[in-house]
């Protein structure tokens, strides 16, 4: 069988409420449960719910790649429900992982410090520039997940290690590396914007030598405190 346009926008619909009824006992399932059903025929119902059972959890913005390749695993009809539990279990910690990197530790981060800039200079167009970005990205990876997950089945585990995550995350931390050393030269009317290229390259050896968030931050607040002191 092949996706098709159709089954792949009530896919993405499906998927952009898969936290409506998430509760503790069973986090996501109810949400991925939904997902999957309205992605197959009426004729899998009754074997979807009888082999979807117990807690799941990943990523929002990443479940399309796990929900295509689950949906592709009941369209073939090949696959047992011990196969489809043991790639859930491998596929929800994977991209869960890779979504937290990706979007919470990097992305929104280094957006949220082009937002306040371009903020402080440009009103609105601050957040406005924030939600236009953020969203491309995010609603990308929900649209072709569900692609990339029907086309690749089980494999989609190594998009993982392509470029579409690598590349971006690490474009990313340099982005918000040099926005951070820019946002603590601006706060300051009377700091050159030189002080911009030493910050960067402060805060670039912190991030190569992997300092954690809390050092790295708590090094920008010390930083901004010596600048109000002279």
């Amino acid at each position: 069988m092949r996706l098709g346009f159709g089954r792949l926008l009530r896919i993405f619909f499906q998927s952009l409420f898969i936290q409506t009824s998430w509760s503790f006992p069973s986090m996501q399932s109810m949400g991925f449960l939904s997902g999957v059903l309205v992605g197959t025929g009426k004729d899998k119902r009754a074997e979807i719910m009888s082999t979807q059972k117990g807690l799941f959890n990943t990523h929002p913005y990443m479940v399309s790649y796990i929900i295509g390749a689950t949906v592709r695993a009941y369209d073939e009809g090949v696959t047992s429900a011990e196969e489809i539990r043991r790639f859930l279990n491998v596929a929800q910690t994977s991209f869960a992982s890779a979504g937290d990197l990706l979007f919470w530790r990097t992305l929104r981060p280094a957006l949220l410090l082009l937002a306040v800039i371009l903020g402080v200079h440009y009103g609105l167009i601050g957040p406005l520039a924030f939600l236009v970005v953020y969203n491309v990205f995010h609603l990308f990876h929900r649209i072709r997940g569900i692609k990339d997950g029907y086309d690749m089945g089980w494999d989609v585990i190594y998009l993982l290690k392509m470029r579409r995550f690598v590349l971006v995350r690490h474009a990313f931390e340099i982005v918000g590396v040099v926005l951070c050393g820019l946002l603590l030269s601006l706060i300051s009317l009377e700091v050159n914007f030189l002080l911009v290229i030493p910050l960067t390259a402060l805060f670039l050896i912190m991030m190569v030598r992997r300092y954690s968030a809390a050092m790295i931050i708590i090094s920008s607040l010390l930083v901004l405190l010596i600048i109000g002191m002279v």
